[in-house]
Protein backbone atom coordinates (compact mmCIF):
# COMPACT_ATOMS: atom_id res chain seq x y z
CA UNK A 1 0.00 0.00 0.00
CA UNK A 2 2.80 2.32 1.01
CA UNK A 3 4.67 1.44 -2.42
CA UNK A 4 1.45 2.16 -4.21
CA UNK A 5 1.00 5.65 -2.23
CA UNK A 6 4.57 6.46 -3.47
CA UNK A 7 4.33 5.54 -6.80
CA UNK A 8 1.48 7.21 -7.23
CA UNK A 9 3.17 10.63 -5.65
CA UNK A 10 5.57 10.30 -8.65
CA UNK A 11 3.35 10.19 -11.04
CA UNK A 12 1.48 13.61 -9.98
CA UNK A 13 4.81 15.35 -9.37
CA UNK A 14 6.20 13.93 -13.27
CA UNK A 15 2.61 15.03 -14.64
CA UNK A 16 2.75 18.64 -13.72
CA UNK A 17 4.66 19.75 -16.34
CA UNK A 18 0.85 18.60 -18.17
CA UNK A 19 -0.78 21.91 -16.12
CA UNK A 20 1.74 24.61 -16.76
CA UNK A 21 4.78 25.12 -19.07
CA UNK A 22 7.36 25.89 -16.30
CA UNK A 23 6.80 24.19 -13.19
CA UNK A 24 8.95 25.78 -10.96
CA UNK A 25 9.89 29.60 -10.14
CA UNK A 26 12.07 30.84 -8.16
CA UNK A 27 11.34 34.94 -6.76
CA UNK A 28 13.84 38.06 -5.18
CA UNK A 29 12.03 40.73 -3.36
CA UNK A 30 12.66 44.04 -4.90
CA UNK A 31 11.51 46.16 -1.95
CA UNK A 32 13.15 44.43 0.33
CA UNK A 33 17.15 45.49 0.48
CA UNK A 34 15.70 49.19 0.66
CA UNK A 35 14.26 47.63 4.37
CA UNK A 36 17.44 45.94 5.34
CA UNK A 37 15.42 42.77 4.53
CA UNK A 38 16.10 40.02 1.81
CA UNK A 39 13.78 37.43 1.26
CA UNK A 40 14.02 34.33 -1.44
CA UNK A 41 10.80 32.00 -2.72
CA UNK A 42 10.73 28.61 -4.38
CA UNK A 43 7.41 28.03 -5.82
CA UNK A 44 6.06 24.57 -7.30
CA UNK A 45 2.82 24.52 -9.32
CA UNK A 46 0.46 21.37 -8.56
CA UNK A 47 -1.78 21.81 -11.02
CA UNK A 48 -3.11 24.58 -13.67
CA UNK A 49 -4.42 26.67 -10.84
CA UNK A 50 -2.64 25.47 -7.34
CA UNK A 51 0.81 26.09 -6.58
CA UNK A 52 2.46 25.44 -3.40
CA UNK A 53 5.64 28.33 -2.12
CA UNK A 54 8.20 28.79 0.20
CA UNK A 55 9.78 31.98 1.27
CA UNK A 56 12.53 32.10 3.38
CA UNK A 57 13.41 35.76 4.74
CA UNK A 58 16.10 37.20 6.84
CA UNK A 59 17.25 41.19 8.11
CA UNK A 60 20.24 41.40 10.38
CA UNK A 61 19.69 43.46 13.18
CA UNK A 62 19.78 47.03 12.16
CA UNK A 63 17.85 50.48 12.68
CA UNK A 64 14.49 50.21 11.70
CA UNK A 65 13.98 52.33 8.30
CA UNK A 66 12.36 55.77 8.60
CA UNK A 67 12.62 55.51 12.25
CA UNK A 68 12.28 59.34 13.03
CA UNK A 69 8.76 59.20 11.29
CA UNK A 70 7.78 56.08 13.13
CA UNK A 71 8.94 57.48 16.41
CA UNK A 72 6.59 60.55 15.89
CA UNK A 73 3.80 58.09 14.55
CA UNK A 74 3.77 56.15 17.61
CA UNK A 75 4.20 58.75 20.09
CA UNK A 76 1.17 60.20 18.61
CA UNK A 77 -1.14 56.96 17.72
CA UNK A 78 0.81 54.09 19.77
CA UNK A 79 -1.64 53.87 23.00
CA UNK A 80 -4.75 54.07 20.48
CA UNK A 81 -3.21 51.53 18.13
CA UNK A 82 -1.21 48.56 20.37
CA UNK A 83 -2.27 49.93 23.86
CA UNK A 84 1.92 50.42 24.53
CA UNK A 85 2.63 54.09 25.84
CA UNK A 86 5.44 55.23 23.32
CA UNK A 87 6.15 58.15 25.03
CA UNK A 88 9.09 57.04 26.30
CA UNK A 89 10.21 54.52 24.22
CA UNK A 90 12.29 55.54 21.58
CA UNK A 91 11.58 53.64 18.22
CA UNK A 92 14.66 55.94 16.45
CA UNK A 93 16.81 54.60 18.28
CA UNK A 94 15.27 50.87 18.04
CA UNK A 95 16.94 47.74 15.64
CA UNK A 96 15.48 44.72 14.46
CA UNK A 97 16.97 41.79 13.27
CA UNK A 98 14.32 38.95 11.94
CA UNK A 99 14.92 35.52 10.56
CA UNK A 100 11.91 33.08 9.31
CA UNK A 101 9.87 30.51 7.07
CA UNK A 102 6.57 31.09 5.15
CA UNK A 103 5.09 27.64 3.33
CA UNK A 104 2.05 28.95 1.46
CA UNK A 105 -0.65 27.22 -0.53
CA UNK A 106 -1.60 29.30 -3.76
CA UNK A 107 -4.58 29.43 -6.00
CA UNK A 108 -4.61 31.45 -9.21
CA UNK A 109 -7.31 33.26 -9.99
CA UNK A 110 -9.08 33.04 -13.99
CA UNK A 111 -7.28 31.81 -17.27
CA UNK A 112 -5.88 35.05 -17.78
CA UNK A 113 -1.87 34.91 -18.48
CA UNK A 114 -1.71 37.55 -15.90
CA UNK A 115 -3.94 36.95 -12.67
CA UNK A 116 -4.61 37.29 -9.36
CA UNK A 117 -3.98 34.88 -6.44
CA UNK A 118 -5.27 33.73 -2.90
CA UNK A 119 -2.80 32.42 -0.69
CA UNK A 120 -3.09 30.53 2.70
CA UNK A 121 0.17 30.72 4.49
CA UNK A 122 2.07 29.78 7.98
CA UNK A 123 4.41 32.05 9.12
CA UNK A 124 7.69 31.23 11.15
CA UNK A 125 9.13 34.39 12.71
CA UNK A 126 12.83 34.61 15.19
CA UNK A 127 12.95 38.51 16.66
CA UNK A 128 15.87 40.12 17.88
CA UNK A 129 15.42 43.53 19.04
CA UNK A 130 16.81 46.25 21.05
CA UNK A 131 14.33 48.96 21.81
CA UNK A 132 15.41 52.30 24.47
CA UNK A 133 13.29 53.31 26.72
CA UNK A 134 13.21 56.09 29.89
CA UNK A 135 12.16 53.69 33.19
CA UNK A 136 11.46 55.43 36.06
CA UNK A 137 14.10 54.83 39.76
CA UNK A 138 13.52 55.60 42.85
CA UNK A 139 16.30 55.64 45.29
CA UNK A 140 15.60 56.80 48.75
CA UNK A 141 13.62 59.77 48.33
CA UNK A 142 14.47 60.63 44.86
CA UNK A 143 12.75 59.84 41.80
CA UNK A 144 15.06 60.47 38.48
CA UNK A 145 14.12 58.38 34.99
CA UNK A 146 17.17 55.97 33.28
CA UNK A 147 17.42 54.97 29.74
CA UNK A 148 17.38 51.23 29.55
CA UNK A 149 17.88 49.79 25.93
CA UNK A 150 15.95 46.85 26.53
CA UNK A 151 17.21 43.53 24.78
CA UNK A 152 14.17 41.42 23.33
CA UNK A 153 14.44 37.99 21.52
CA UNK A 154 11.19 35.83 20.67
CA UNK A 155 9.77 33.80 18.33
CA UNK A 156 6.69 33.85 16.59
CA UNK A 157 4.42 30.89 15.07
CA UNK A 158 0.84 32.29 13.04
CA UNK A 159 -1.22 32.02 9.97
CA UNK A 160 -2.93 34.49 7.33
CA UNK A 161 -4.44 34.93 3.85
CA UNK A 162 -2.38 37.44 1.16
CA UNK A 163 -3.93 38.98 -1.93
CA UNK A 164 -1.51 39.67 -4.78
CA UNK A 165 -1.52 39.77 -8.96
CA UNK A 166 1.10 37.90 -11.25
CA UNK A 167 2.69 39.45 -14.15
CA UNK A 168 4.43 36.83 -16.73
CA UNK A 169 6.20 37.66 -19.68
CA UNK A 170 7.44 34.29 -20.74
CA UNK A 171 10.26 33.03 -18.16
CA UNK A 172 10.31 36.18 -16.18
CA UNK A 173 7.47 37.58 -14.19
CA UNK A 174 6.73 39.80 -11.43
CA UNK A 175 4.60 38.65 -8.02
CA UNK A 176 2.91 41.99 -6.70
CA UNK A 177 1.56 41.06 -2.82
CA UNK A 178 -1.17 43.65 -1.80
CA UNK A 179 -1.47 42.85 2.09
CA UNK A 180 -1.25 39.74 4.35
CA UNK A 181 -2.56 39.56 7.54
CA UNK A 182 -1.83 37.13 9.59
CA UNK A 183 -2.56 36.00 13.66
CA UNK A 184 -0.78 34.05 15.87
CA UNK A 185 0.86 33.61 19.19
CA UNK A 186 4.36 34.17 20.32
CA UNK A 187 6.74 32.16 22.37
CA UNK A 188 10.28 31.80 24.18
CA UNK A 189 10.28 35.48 25.24
CA UNK A 190 13.31 37.00 26.80
CA UNK A 191 14.21 40.31 27.61
CA UNK A 192 17.06 42.09 29.86
CA UNK A 193 17.91 45.46 30.23
CA UNK A 194 21.18 46.83 32.08
CA UNK A 195 22.44 50.11 33.76
CA UNK A 196 24.54 50.59 36.84
CA UNK A 197 21.50 52.59 38.45
CA UNK A 198 19.32 49.29 38.99
CA UNK A 199 22.13 48.34 41.44
CA UNK A 200 21.45 48.47 45.25
CA UNK A 201 17.90 49.59 45.61
CA UNK A 202 15.76 47.53 47.85
CA UNK A 203 12.31 45.62 47.51
CA UNK A 204 9.85 48.10 47.73
CA UNK A 205 12.29 50.11 45.24
CA UNK A 206 12.65 47.36 42.72
CA UNK A 207 8.83 46.55 42.59
CA UNK A 208 8.46 49.89 41.38
CA UNK A 209 11.35 49.45 38.71
CA UNK A 210 9.06 46.20 37.91
CA UNK A 211 6.12 48.53 37.47
CA UNK A 212 7.69 51.24 35.56
CA UNK A 213 8.44 48.89 33.04
CA UNK A 214 5.21 47.00 32.61
CA UNK A 215 3.88 49.87 32.29
CA UNK A 216 6.25 51.39 29.69
CA UNK A 217 5.94 48.25 27.16
CA UNK A 218 2.38 47.12 28.38
CA UNK A 219 3.36 43.88 29.85
CA UNK A 220 0.49 41.49 31.26
CA UNK A 221 1.48 39.66 34.38
CA UNK A 222 -0.72 36.61 33.17
CA UNK A 223 1.74 36.46 30.08
CA UNK A 224 5.34 37.69 31.87
CA UNK A 225 7.08 37.44 34.61
CA UNK A 226 10.25 39.71 35.83
CA UNK A 227 12.84 39.63 37.98
CA UNK A 228 15.61 42.37 38.84
CA UNK A 229 19.26 40.96 39.29
CA UNK A 230 22.24 43.38 40.20
CA UNK A 231 22.40 45.52 37.69
CA UNK A 232 19.88 43.96 35.47
CA UNK A 233 16.14 43.30 34.93
CA UNK A 234 15.13 40.25 33.40
CA UNK A 235 11.85 39.57 31.68
CA UNK A 236 10.64 36.40 30.58
CA UNK A 237 7.34 34.72 28.60
CA UNK A 238 5.42 32.07 31.03
CA UNK A 239 2.56 31.31 28.39
CA UNK A 240 2.01 31.87 24.83
CA UNK A 241 1.38 36.00 23.63
CA UNK A 242 -1.56 36.56 21.23
CA UNK A 243 0.50 38.26 18.40
CA UNK A 244 -1.20 39.95 15.10
CA UNK A 245 1.26 41.11 11.65
CA UNK A 246 0.76 42.32 8.51
CA UNK A 247 2.85 41.25 5.26
CA UNK A 248 3.22 44.23 3.61
CA UNK A 249 3.66 44.88 -0.26
CA UNK A 250 5.99 43.22 -1.89
CA UNK A 251 7.02 42.97 -5.59
CA UNK A 252 8.83 39.70 -6.53
CA UNK A 253 11.03 39.43 -9.39
CA UNK A 254 10.58 35.76 -10.57
CA UNK A 255 12.37 33.59 -12.88
CA UNK A 256 10.54 30.16 -14.12
CA UNK A 257 11.80 26.80 -15.11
Amino acid sequence: MLKKSFLLGVFLWMQIPLFAQYANSVRFNLAGPALNLYSLQYERQLTGRLAFNNTFFYRPKSDIPFGGFIDNFTKKHGVGLTGIKFDDIFMNEAQVGVKGYSPELRYYLGKKKNKAFIGLFGMYEDFDMKVPALVGVIRGDQYFDVKLPIHFTFKTYSGGILIGKQFVWNRVGLDVVFIGPHIGSAGDFYAMGKNSNLQGLNEEEKEFVKYKIRERFGLKEKYFSMELNEDAAEIKSIRPVPYLGIRGVGVNLSYRF
